[in-house]
């Protein structure tokens, strides 16, 4: 074989290993730029106007996704695990590299204390080249030297002189580090993260809208709460207006006005209490939706208009399990890392291999008075180089590679246990869950029972009371048990809805039920931007 046709052939070897890497094409193709939407429900956010912001639960939720810091803040990491990615894939970018040297030098020779002359040599050099890494391993490297030499000695025939050469080296793995899988590993791993982040940024979403649900209808208890405290004050101060009448006309004694002042004042001290209520969980409903923007902006009244409600629900415990392990983003991060401790176990057990290369290089090169004569001769391969050979290196024990293959191991299975325990963990939680909402059903009802009865006692003691056959102080006590009984049962209803919003969570249903449009990981989490 001919020396530039020799050249040729290592040409087309690197055009060939660039082919095996098919399955990487990928990894170095350009990289898009990539952006996550941020998460729309099925009608746009309301506008924060005024001093009072009127919400129904769909609109809190609205807001939330349009506004939250949460959400903002996850949503940064899948563009910095996308930044990663393209660390990883730059690896196998093309580099080019450039130098230019000049050097100039006067010294003697044995001769200059007969002649009187220095030896005068000149010399400039100029290169540039091309290098690559490959995904199946191999380093590539192109460069072109060009050198002018000027000596003032008989012995050249040329002076000035001009050597041009070309060089193509190539640097190929067979042993460690050999291969597509080995070597597309890291963006395979940094790819497994990257989704990882957008499964995390889907349940951050999750998690937003059942925090809003559970303030939501925190605020809500606690405003009907507060007028259940009002109501009660009132009646204690009727029932105080209406001794004191009583007492100016002798028909009861001072003591009882003693006795409804108390409870006034008692009843006051339970007002102020369920005022302080209602404004925390205002202002921790506002946190969430992010309205407050400034000082002024706390002041902002959000009065929730969808009231507690309650519908009896029957729930297949089998199926909403299954609903979970299907749909938990938590779950799927888990099975990609134990996907991603699998890349690492095959990379290290590969690692464990001795490092043999193959290493050839060949070169073409002309040199002549004149430049231009000097390429000329460099591309007809009159003067050429060829090398080729192998360069082996082994490390005495491989302690190094055993031990990252063990720690390989041992990670790869406590990520298959995490997976086991969070499996458990979610079983767990639905049926916790589950149990909740039943529990919550029958408080309902059980509530709504207790209220009844508390309100027909109360009116059979204001019955009694104005023939004389009871006190105030019972009709005080009963006016407390309806406040408590009408409280408990907008509690048990608060509570059931707030169980539902729960287990929606533990299934991540709550995207569907509000209609959420969140991108798929599963269809391409990002979108590229033009």
């Amino acid at each position: 074989m001919r020396p530039h046709d020799l050249l040729l052939a290592l040409a087309a070897a690197a055009a060939s290993l660039a082919l095996a890497a098919g399955p990487a094409a990928a990894a170095e193709a350009p990289v898009e730029k990539m952006t996550l939407d941020r998460p729309r429900g099925p009608a746009p956010a309301p506008q924060v106007r005024g001093p009072q912001l009127t919400l129904t639960i769909q609109e809190a939720v609205s807001l939330a996704l349009a506004r939250n810091f949460d959400i903002t803040i996850e949503a940064h990491n899948p563009r910095i695990r996308e930044s990663e990615l393209t660390q990883q894939k730059a690896v196998f970018d093309p580099a080019l590299a450039s130098q230019l040297n000049t050097n100039r030098s006067e010294t003697d020779t044995v001769s200059s204390s007969f002649t009187g002359r220095q030896r005068d040599n000149s010399a400039q050099d100029a290169s540039v080249g091309l290098t690559k890494k490959f995904i199946t391993g191999a380093d590539v490297s192109l460069t072109f030297q060009a050198i002018r030499n000027s000596v003032n000695t008989t012995q050249n025939i040329f002076d000035p002189n001009y050597q041009n050469t070309t060089t193509l080296s190539i640097t190929q793995p067979l042993l460690k580090n050999f291969g597509v899988d080995v070597n597309e590993a890291s963006i395979r791993i940094a790819a497994a993260t990257r989704d990882q982040s957008v499964q995390t940024y889907r349940q951050r979403v999750v998690e937003v809208v059942d925090q809003v649900q559970q303030a939501y209808h925190d605020l809500v208890f606690a405003i009907a709460n507060l007028e259940f405290r009002l109501k009660s004050l009132d009646l204690a101060r009727d029932l105080l207006r209406r001794n004191r009448i009583q007492v100016e006309v002798g028909t009861l004694a001072p003591i009882e006005i003693t006795e409804a002042e108390a409870t006034v004042a008692q009843r006051g001290v339970d007002v102020i209490i369920a005022e302080r209520d209602v404004q925390e969980k205002e202002d921790a409903l506002k946190k969430l939706l992010n309205i407050t923007t400034d000082l002024p902006s706390w002041s902002i009244h959000v009065i929730p208009t969808d009231k507690p409600a309650y519908t009896s629900v029957r729930l297949d415990e089998m199926a909403i399990a299954m609903t979970a392990l299907r749909k938990r983003a938590d779950l799927e991060n888990s099975r990609a890392e134990i996907e991603k401790r699998k890349l690492e176990l095959a990379r290290a057990r590969q690692n464990l291999l001795p490092q043999l290369d193959a290493i050839a290089s060949a070169g073409n090169q002309g040199l002549r008075q004149d430049y231009s004569e000097s390429l000329d001769r460099m591309a007809t391969s009159k003067g050429h180089t060829l090398t080729g050979g192998l360069s082996f290196k082994f490390p005495l024990g491989n302690r190094d590679a055993e031990a990252n293959l063990e720690k390989s191991r041992l990670q790869l299975s406590q990520a298959s246990t995490s997976f086991q325990q969070l499996e458990q963990s979610i079983l767990e939680e639905v049926r916790r869950s589950v149990r909740r909402v039943r529990s919550d059903e029958k408080r309902v009802e059980a509530t709504r029972v207790a209220r009844r009865l508390a309100e027909e006692r109360l009116a059979a003691t204001e019955k009694k009371f104005t023939v004389g056959l009871s006190t105030s102080r019972d009709i005080l006590e009963d006016q407390e048990r309806l406040a408590n009984a009408l409280t408990e049962e907008i509690r048990a209803v608060v509570d059931f809805n707030k169980s539902r919003a729960t287990l929606d969570r533990t299934t991540h249903s709550s995207l569907e039920r509000f209609r959420i449009q969140l991108d798929n990981p599963a269809e391409r989490a990002f979108k590229p931007t033009p």
